[in-house]
């Protein structure tokens, strides 16, 4: 790999413990302050909403300038948006009613930085080594984001509540400047010959769902995001103190960290499991891990249920590296901003869906019986993998990207939808 992605992804370790110190820093602020699940529910959509409702212009975006220019000016905005908080705290102004308004805005900034990091991967890494470097990206997320950002953000909200966002906000700004020192070769679609190609918001949905490879990574992703939201919506409360395992708080934080591990090390060799197995067999094996997941509570307990949710977490966590890098493969170049950002409303984008409906139906249904039904959404998603997403279907999908240089069959479809010439 070359140089730019090393600093790349130094800045990209820096963005996500940044990320994590300031969505934990802000929650637990607002729950200090209010002693409300309410309020904390209002942060916690402020932080997944954009997924919603920012991904799909996060990837025009990025396909419309310099990806690495979009990422570091998102990072500046980022950095703006959590100084600007922590200013707020600090001065004891209008704090529960801003609070959420600048979660909300760092997010979708955030949906800009994620989209851009998968076109600057494959800008910057050979084919042969991207599903390897995009383990690395992950892992990032995983440990940075999931594991240390929100460690030190308890430890920061301890000293002064407004010291995570002190911190976090300088943090995206080192993250911006060392992204800037990035250079990919790769120019902007705007400074393309041939930049004619369709460039509307939903273009990138209109790619996907034309492209049965594309669509699929989409559908089975946005199912079994709903069932993770669902069973994790629930299990806080069927787990902790005076819940049926009756963990304590530190006993659940540990759990939860075990398997945020045994994601970034499923992550990490994912690229050797794909040259033994194949991709399809990857993805699929990935079905399998969540199901482990989501039937952990119902066959085990104790250490044994930490080291199923583990096990189950580290074959679950190859998904994200390994539809990365089909996507990366099967799409061109010009419009791969685009169909990341789509991508990520569609399966990203349904948190916030399954966390509401995993609260509505936890006021009628047993635990036990959602956690059933989340295993068997994650072994029913086999069956479309199994179907749409073999090795030699992904392959003739890459092939016909090399082929005609620019997707050109589909986007073609898609200007005529779009009333383009």
């Amino acid at each position: 790999m070359t140089g730019g992605f090393g600093r790349f992804l130094t800045a990209t370790a820096v963005s996500d413990t940044a990320n994590g110190v300031f969505a934990v820093a802000a929650t637990m602020m607002v729950a200090q302050h209010t002693h409300s699940s309410v309020a904390v529910a209002v942060v916690t959509v402020a932080a997944t909403l954009p997924w919603l409702v920012a991904a799909v212009p996060a990837g025009v975006v990025v396909d419309r300038m310099d990806p690495v220019r979009g990422l570091t000016l998102a990072n500046a905005g980022r950095c703006v948006g959590m100084l600007a908080l922590a200013v707020l705290i600090w001065t004891g102004t209008a704090v529960l009613v801003m609070a959420p308004v600048l979660v909300f805005v760092v997010a979708a900034l955030q949906t800009v930085v994620d989209t851009a990091a998968e076109v600057v991967t494959a800008d910057t890494v050979e084919e042969e080594r991207r599903t390897r470097a995009n383990g690395f990206l992950a892992v990032s997320t995983r440990l940075f984001y999931q594991f240390l950002g929100p460690a030190l953000a308890g430890v920061l909200v301890d000293v002064h509540q407004a010291l995570p966002g002190l911190v976090a906000g300088l943090a995206c700004l080192a993250a911006a400047l060392v992204a800037a020192q990035v250079r990919t070769g790769a120019r902007p679609l705007a400074a393309r010959d041939g930049s004619a190609a369709p460039t509307g918001w939903w273009t990138g949905a209109r790619l996907v769902f034309a492209r049965p490879v594309l669509a699929t990574l989409v559908g089975v992703g946005g199912l079994t995001t709903i069932a993770n939201s669902i069973f994790y919506t629930i299990f806080i409360v069927y787990a902790v103190k005076p819940g049926e395992l009756g963990l304590s708080s530190a006993q659940y934080g540990f759990l939860v960290g075990a398997t945020g591990v045994g994601a970034a090390l499923g992550a990490l060799a994912t690229h050797r499991v794909e040259r033994l197995l194949g991709r399809s067999w990857t993805l699929t094996l990935t079905r399998v891990g969540w199901a482990l997941v989501f039937a952990g509570p119902l066959i085990a307990d104790s250490a044994l249920l930490v080291l199923l949710m583990a096990a189950g977490s580290a074959l679950g966590g190859m998904w994200s590296v390994e539809a990365m890098s089909v996507r990366q493969l099967t799409v061109d170049r010009t419009d791969l901003g685009r169909v990341s950002g789509a991508s990520r409303m569609l399966t990203y984008g349904m948190t916030p869906v399954g966390s509401a409906l995993g609260g509505v139906l936890s006021l009628t249904v047993d635990a036990e019986a959602l956690f059933t039904v989340c295993a068997a959404l994650a072994l029913l998603a086999i069956v479309p993998l199994r179907l749409f997403l073999s090795d030699r279907a992904i392959d003739e999908a890459a092939r016909v990207v090399a082929r005609t240089g620019a997707g050109a069959p589909d986007r073609a479809r898609v200007a005529q939808s779009e009333g383009q010439p």
